[in-house]
Formats: C-alpha cells, structure tokens, sequence
C-alpha cells in the first residue's frame, strides 16, 4: 500500500508541461462552454473558419497543423449537422471550399458570449501574475515552430512521414 503524498508532482520535461496544459485548456473550454452544445474542437474549427473565410480541407489542415483525415474526421458532425457546407472552388474544380453557412455563424454567434467571458477571466488572471500576453503569444508561436521543425528533421532522419 503506498501512501498518498503532498508535494508538488516532478515537472519532467517540457512537452509534459505542454500535455499538462493541452489537459487545462480542454478542461477550460468545456467549462466555458458548458450548456451550449458545442465542444472546445467544433468552437475552435467554427472560429478558424469564421476569421478565415473559405479554406480547402488542405490548407485548413495545414493551418492547423492536423492531419487531412484527422481534420475531415473533426469537420463532419459540423457539415452533417449544417454548421459548415462545401462550395465549389472558383479555380480549381477538384477542390471544395469549407466555409461557415448562415446557421453555423448563427451558431457560432450564440457561442461567442459564453467564451468570451471565460477568456476574458483568464486575461485578467494572466494580467493580475503580470504576464506579457504578447510575450506568451510570441513564446507558444516560438514553440509551436521549433516542434514543427524537429518533426521535419526527424522525418527526414527517419527517410519519411512518421505517420502523421
């Protein structure tokens, strides 16, 4: 039998840290989002796609940086259930263009408030330890690239795709 123990848990590395925080920040949008129908993902491709404009599954999915399956897998509750519909790509006849329709930007709007006040907490948290949110902004863009780009390396170590 062990006994339980009060001291803080070891911080191991620093992608353990990211893990930790990719666990807080679900927790965070189910919170903020509780009792609205929709999830932290279907919140967070809405948006994209809100602030974006019509995007093709691929550059979609290399914005967000999600495989082409992972995303198309993401994306079809949202086209089944109306949120987003795929138009015919001006240019290019094999391509789709994703885009909001009028119910998803209704949808999405009705969202909107229930998130902004959960952000808008956080803010003041980070503003009341003193944090730069633009040095954060920076520091995660910083991060976020220096991951991307040792995935390149390793793949090219590796002689190709490591199943992503």
């Amino acid at each position: 039998m062990t006994s339980e123990t009060t001291e803080a848990p070891k911080r191991l590395s620093l992608l353990y840290q990211v893990w930790l925080l990719e666990v807080a920040t679900t927790r965070f949008m189910r919170v903020a989002l509780s009792g609205t129908g929709v999830r932290g993902e279907e919140y967070g491709l809405l948006s994209y796609l809100y602030a974006n404009g019509a995007r093709t599954l691929t550059q979609a999915a290399k914005d967000l940086g999600q495989p082409l399956t992972t995303l198309s897998t993401l994306l079809a509750p949202l086209i089944a259930d109306g949120d987003v519909v795929r138009l015919p790509h001006p240019r290019d006849r094999r391509a789709r263009l994703l885009e909001l329709s009028p119910a998803g930007r209704a949808r999405l709007g009705r969202v909107i408030p229930h998130f902004s006040a959960a952000y808008t907490a956080l803010l003041h948290e980070l503003e009341a330890r003193g944090a730069d949110n633009e040095a954060i902004y920076a520091d995660l863009d910083g991060l976020r690239s220096s991951i991307e780009r040792t995935i390149e390396l390793m793949e090219l170590e590796r002689g190709g795709s490591a199943g992503v």
